[in-house]
């Protein structure tokens, strides 16, 4: 309402084409989105800027033009909030365009630092990798974009310290443009955070993470993607980094620091605040994103599957693969879309930047009207609101109690990860290092417990390393894996079965110690295997 009220001839973008159905009621792809950023700062939308001397800037930076920028993008979130509230658009497609506007605000950007650029510029190419919510595609109306810079000469034989010098002035003039147009540029994810350089090449990053890299670093790169400049530079950049993102859950202690991590977050919330944390909090979003990137990470390193950057994609492939149980995985991606969607709408108020629940009265009737909620049986409006908030924050700390304390993953991260791909060379060699007499026997046991597409499958090929281990301390691991698989065989498609040794505790490590040791226990069960239940 403010921006209409400043520019009312932009009430056309809330307008309809003639056909009853809103403009723009079909999103705006990636691209459209650029060239309409890149047309209102005068560059060519046919030939954005890779770096400095590689297609064409924008005429030049003047103020105008960076607040052109600004227009075009209220404009874009203008519309998008239209659609938003007037036609009930998913929150994951809200989060993916806020997204794209992001990256075409950032190319556009690009186009104006280069222009600022004196002619006397080393040549150099330059990608910007979205990290965090703008590379997952799933950010919210107010947040920074967090990204990181990468660059290397024009020419190979060129020198790499003149290129760096010129790219990262144009970083750091986009950075400024992109303040001034629309919002924060966070680059403090980059190797050694702020105290470290600005621009690296893609070498210099691999080499970084390579030796230096904390956790936390990996849990950020799976959500990279290249947005601006360069897209050949910023498909390098990826390349070199994602398969080490799959090696980090081999790290000692990998789990355990994740962990540590979520719960220091929390204890750094100010107690006043603990109960209106949308993001942070306990039963908040980020319980969501820290259960799921820990279970992707942990078992992503043998399942290709999971290896998505979004938080919704991944705990869909993560239920897919049998990892989250269907009812446990729908619970969440609900809470998730619910959280996020009042999220939302806190920030459509005065595009603010903020997580917190109103205490006002009156604010939390509008937020409670914004969200489509009418007064019922539980009483008013905000009581309905206060009602569904307590629904989904119970059961996402629920969920992510079970999901990310999960005494099995600790077993399975213990796993070296060429282990986990049960049918290769590599894991009959570990079998025949973990003490099994006929490792070749054992792994037909594992070929027909894990064979083919079913969801069963999937489970066993989850749960067997830990097993195997535990089978390997016992006095016959070949009798207790053989045992494992008549009894598995025996209660054919059960899955309470496999669910209860996913979910409850250590029973499947118990299973296989008793499997392993106690011959008279294995017949027991794979004649009765529902006593398995006690």
């Amino acid at each position: 309402a403010d921006h209409l009220a400043a520019h009312p001839a932009d009430w056309t973008v809330l307008d309809d084409d003639g056909d009853g159905m809103p403009r723009g009621s079909d999103r705006p792809s990636p691209d459209e989105l650029r060239r309409e950023m890149l047309a209102a700062v005068g560059a060519d939308p046919d030939d954005p800027p890779w770096g400095v001397r590689l297609g064409k800037a924008a005429p030049d930076a003047s103020p105008e033009r960076i607040r052109e920028l600004r227009l075009a993008y209220r404009r874009a979130i203008l519309s998008l909030a239209g659609r938003d509230l007037g036609d009930g658009v998913p929150t994951e497609d809200v989060a993916a365009e806020l997204a794209d506007i992001a990256a075409a605000v950032l190319t556009a950007g690009l186009a104006l630092a280069v222009a600022e650029q004196p002619s006397s510029a080393a040549p150099c190419r330059l990608g910007v990798i979205a990290m965090g919510k703008t590379g997952g595609r799933e950010l919210n109306y107010v947040s920074d974009v967090d990204v990181v810079f990468v660059a290397e000469p024009v020419e190979p034989e060129a020198p790499e310290s003149a290129a760096l010098s010129s790219a990262t002035r144009v970083a750091a003039a986009l950075m400024r443009i992109c303040r001034e147009a629309a919002w924060e540029v966070d680059a403090a994810l980059r190797p050694e955070g702020k105290a470290g350089a600005l621009v690296r090449t893609v070498a210099g990053h691999q080499a970084y993470y390579e030796q230096w890299a904390s956790t936390w670093e990996f849990q950020a790169l799976l959500k990279m993607r290249p947005v601006a400049g360069d897209p050949d530079l910023g498909l390098a950049y990826v390349d070199a980094l994602w398969p080490l993102v799959w090696k980090a859950g081999d790290r000692p202690g990998f789990v355990g620091e994740v962990q540590a991590m979520r719960r220091r977050v929390e204890a750094n919330i100010p107690p006043a605040q603990a109960e209106r944390e949308l993001k942070l909090g306990r039963g908040g979003l980020r319980d969501v994103e820290f259960a799921v990137q820990l279970l992707q990470m942990v078992h992503g390193r043998a399942d290709p599957t999971l290896r998505v950057g979004g938080t919704l994609p991944a705990l869909m492939a993560l239920s897919a693969g049998g990892y989250v149980g269907r009812e446990d995985a729908a619970t969440l991606i609900a809470s998730y879309r619910f959280l996020r969607t009042v999220e939302h709408r806190l920030q459509l108020l005065r595009l603010r930047r903020t997580h917190l629940l109103p205490t006002d009265e009156q604010q939390l009737r509008w937020l409670a009207r914004a969200l489509g909620y009418k007064p019922d049986s539980r009483g008013t409006a905000v009581h309905v609101l206060d009602a569904e908030l307590s629904l989904h924050t119970r059961e996402v700390r629920r969920l992510h109690e079970k999901l990310f304390y999960r005494p099995l993953l600790s077993a399975v991260a213990r796993v070296p990860g060429e282990h986990l791909a049960l049918g290769s060379k590599a894991a009959g060699d570990w079998l025949r290092a973990l003490g099994f007499a006929d490792p070749d026997g054992a792994l037909r046991h594992l070929g027909a417990l894990t064979g083919g597409v079913s969801r069963s499958a999937s489970m066993q090929k989850y749960l067997l390393p830990v097993l195997l281990q535990t089978f390997a301390s016992c006095p016959n691991p070949d009798a207790g894996l053989l045992a494992y698989r008549q009894v598995s065989e025996a209660l054919g498609g059960n899955q309470w079965y496999l669910r209860l040794l996913r979910d409850e505790g250590q029973v499947a490590e118990r299973l296989a110690h008793l499997l392993g040791s106690s011959q008279y226990v294995a017949s027991l069960l794979t004649r009765t295997p529902e006593a398995l239940r006690l």
